[in-house]
C-alpha cells in the first residue's frame, strides 16, 4: 500500500479510537461524579478531552492525503441525501465541533451549576452519537455488490466493534497520562484517581475482550461466508488463508494479547486499589498491541478485497 493507499486507514481507526475513547471517558466520569462529585470528575476530563480531540484533528488531517484535490473535500456535504461519503463527512464535522465545545467548556469555561453541566453533558452525547454515526456511514461505504469481501452487514459490526475495543485500551493510557500529571504537579486529590481506575478499568478490560471475542467470531463467520461464495469471493479467501495467514495470525496474536494483558492489569489494579502500582507501561503495551492488531487488520481489509465485475 503506498502512502496515499494508507490515508484511509489511519483515518478510520483514528475516528474509531476517537469515538470509543469519548464513550468509555464518559463512563469513568460518571464513576467519578457519584463517587467523588463533579469538582474531580471535571478536573479528570481535561487531559483525555484534548488528546481526543487531537486523535479527531489528526484523523481528518490524514484522511486528505488521499485525497486528489483536498481543498474541495467540505464539497462532499452537498450531496447528504445520496452518499454514505457525504453523511460521514457531515457527521465527522459534527464529532469535531461537539469535541471543540466540550473541550473549551473544560478548559476555558467556569462552573455555573446544574445546567452548565447539563451542557456538557449535552455536548458529549451529541459527539458520542456523531462519532458512532460517522463509523457507520463509514462502514456502509464500502458495502459495494462488486466487493463480495465487503458487502456483508458484518463490516458494519466489525467496525462497531473496533470502537469499542480501541477505545476502552486508548482511554486507559488517556487517563494514567493524567495520573501520572497528577502526580507530578502534587495533586491532593491522587488516590481518588487511583480509585477511579480500579472501579472503572475492570469495566473497561471487560469490555475490550468481549470486543476481542466478537471481532474473532466476525472473522469466522466472514470466511464461512467466502466459502460459499463465488469466484472472486474465493480468490479473497485463498489470499488471506494463504497469502496473508501470518499476518492474520499475528492479528489475532497482538489483540488477544493486549485485551487480555489489560484484563490483567485491571485485575491487579482492582485487588489493589489502595497500593501505589505502576500502571503507566502495562496499559500503554496493551493498547500497543490492540493498536497494532486493528493495523493489521485494516491492511487485511484492503489487500484481499477482490472486486467482481468492470
Amino acid at each position: 500500500m503506498e502512502v496515499r493507499e494508507w490515508a484511509l486507514p489511519v483515518y478510520t481507526i483514528l475516528m474509531q479510537v476517537a469515538t470509543g475513547s469519548l464513550l468509555s471517558l464518559w463512563l469513568i466520569r460518571w464513576v467519578a461524579e457519584r463517587r467523588y462529585g463533579p469538582a474531580l470528575a471535571e478536573r479528570m476530563m481535561r487531559i483525555p478531552l484534548l488528546a481526543i480531540l487531537l486523535t479527531v484533528v489528526v484523523a481528518i488531517a490524514g484522511s486528505h492525503f488521499h485525497l486528489s484535490r483536498p481543498y474541495l473535500s467540505l464539497l462532499a456535504v452537498l450531496n447528504f441525501r445520496y452518499s454514505w461519503l457525504s453523511r460521514e463527512v457531515v457527521f465527522t464535522i459534527l464529532f469535531l465541533l461537539s469535541l471543540v465545545g466540550l473541550s473549551y467548556l473544560y478548559w476555558f469555561g467556569h462552573d455555573h451549576g446544574h445546567g452548565y453541566r447539563r451542557l456538557k453533558t449535552g455536548l458529549a452525547w451529541l459527539g458520542i452519537g456523531s462519532g458512532l454515526v460517522s463509523v457507520y456511514c463509514m462502514a456502509m461505504i464500502y458495502l459495494l455488490p462488486a466487493q463480495p469481501m465487503w458487502h456483508s452487514p458484518l463490516t458494519v459490526v466489525s467496525f462497531l466493534v473496533s470502537v469499542l475495543v480501541l477505545g476502552t485500551t486508548a482511554v486507559s493510557v488517556m487517563i494514567v497520562m493524567e495520573l501520572k500529571l497528577s502526580e507530578i504537579a502534587d495533586v491532593a486529590q491522587v488516590a481518588p484517581r487511583r480509585q477511579i481506575i480500579s472501579r472503572t478499568f475492570i469495566w473497561l478490560a471487560a469490555a475490550a475482550g468481549l470486543a476481542a471475542l466478537t471481532t474473532l467470531l466476525i472473522n469466522l463467520l466472514i470466511i464461512a461466508s467466502l466459502r460459499q461464495g463465488d469466484v472472486s469471493a474465493l480468490i479473497s479467501l485463498d489470499l488471506l488463508l494463504g497469502l496473508y495467514r501470518p499476518l492474520l495470525i499475528l492479528r489475532y496474536l497482538t489483540l488477544f494479547a493486549g485485551a487480555g494483558w489489560f484484563a490483567v492489569t485491571a485485575f491487579l489494579v482492582y485487588r489493589s486499589a489502595t497500593r501505589n502500582l505502576a500502571l503507566t507501561t502495562p496499559v500503554y503495551l496493551s493498547c500497543l498491541l490492540v493498536m497494532i492488531s486493528e493495523i493489521l487488520g485494516r491492511f487485511l481489509f484492503y489487500a484481499t478485497h477482490v472486486r467482481m465485475g468492470i
